[in-house]
């Protein structure tokens, strides 16, 4: 069931955000994708992203665990698809490619060190890695998030703050751009909270008036409401 939500919400999501449009962008300017190039994404949702980018390189695997999104992907052409978690794989081969969009904050905070270590471990010399995140205290997207975990006293940690130490360890530029979120109004903006809230169901229906009023400060003239992510880009090449 939780699969289930997860897709629910992601749709959702994707439905009231410029958000895909503008990764691509984004790595067309920055990776080269051409038919002599392998690519792997890791955490690859319902496949958007890769299904572009598929027809622009040699070929491409996802790594997903969500059973729900395998499904969709495998009605895709060109791409070869993993039903499983990052840290559970055993990749022969390497990549050109990687990219990694929001995930790390999914894995075990023990372990995420590791599994970014594994990546590298799987990038062909000359190849790149795009790790993307959520800044941690930028932009109003976070600003609500942050106010909800202040709400229930919850001590969030960041896997933002973590990974920007992480990525230090390798031949890494970080990049910044913006996406958005926008609803019709603050009704359809707390839809798509609730359930990026998942885990904490019985917190978000006795704070939801409290959002809404938190939201009141982004409401546009016509009663939508925008709010900006800021998304960094960690890119990490590997020289030799």
């Amino acid at each position: 069931m939780q699969d289930i939500s997860y897709e629910k919400s992601f749709n959702l999501f994707l439905k009231n955000t410029n958000e895909k449009t503008i990764i691509l962008k984004f790595i067309n300017k920055n990776v080269k994708l051409d038919k002599k190039n392998s690519f792997l994404d890791i955490g690859g949702g319902d496949g958007t992203l890769a299904s572009v980018i598929a027809y622009k390189v040699k070929d491409a695997t996802i790594i997903e665990p969500n059973y729900f999104f395998v499904k969709k992907i495998k009605k895709i052409k060109n791409i070869n698809v993993i039903n499983d978690r990052w840290e559970n794989v055993d990749l022969k081969k390497k990549f050109d490619f990687i990219l990694a969009a929001y995930v790390v904050t999914y894995f075990s905070e023990t372990k995420r060190k590791l599994l970014i270590k594994k990546m590298y471990k799987a990038l062909n010399v000359g190849g790149k890695i795009i790790i993307l995140s959520v800044d941690s205290e930028k932009g109003s997207w976070r600003k609500i998030h942050t106010f909800f975990y202040k709400l229930m006293n919850h001590k969030h940690k960041s896997s933002d703050k973590k990974l920007k130490k992480i990525v230090k360890n390798y031949c890494t530029k970080t990049k910044t751009f913006k996406t958005y979120v926008v609803t019709k109004n603050i009704f359809k903006m707390l839809s798509i909270l609730e359930f990026d809230f998942l885990k904490y169901p019985n917190e978000f229906k006795k704070y939801k008036k409290n959002l809404a009023q938190f939201l009141s400060k982004y409401q546009n003239k016509d009663s939508s409401i925008t709010l900006e992510m800021v998304h960094n880009a960690h890119i990490i090449i590997k020289n030799k």
